[in-house]
């Protein structure tokens, strides 16, 4: 298995990181796996998604079902 160092990482991302690790009941290095895993797939903040959902209507075709915009959400990602 190939390992990766990271030097001069600022110490408020490496706060940051031990906080989500711990959170997540993980190492340091499972977290910034999954991180990296994950990509752009980054969960966004409660109040960013809420309001990106109470502007999903006016996007919406008629005829759009949910089952549609959870298809569509997974294509985004």
């Amino acid at each position: 298995m190939a390992t990766i160092l990271i030097r001069d990482m600022p110490e408020e991302v490496h706060a940051s990181l031990k906080a989500q690790a711990e959170k997540n009941r993980r190492s340091k290095e499972k977290q910034a796996l999954d991180l990296i895993e994950t990509g752009p797939r980054r969960k966004l903040p409660a109040p960013e998604v809420l309001a990106r959902a109470h502007c999903l209507p006016a996007q919406c075709k008629e005829g759009t079902t949910i089952k549609d915009i959870l298809v569509a959400t997974e294509e985004a990602h």
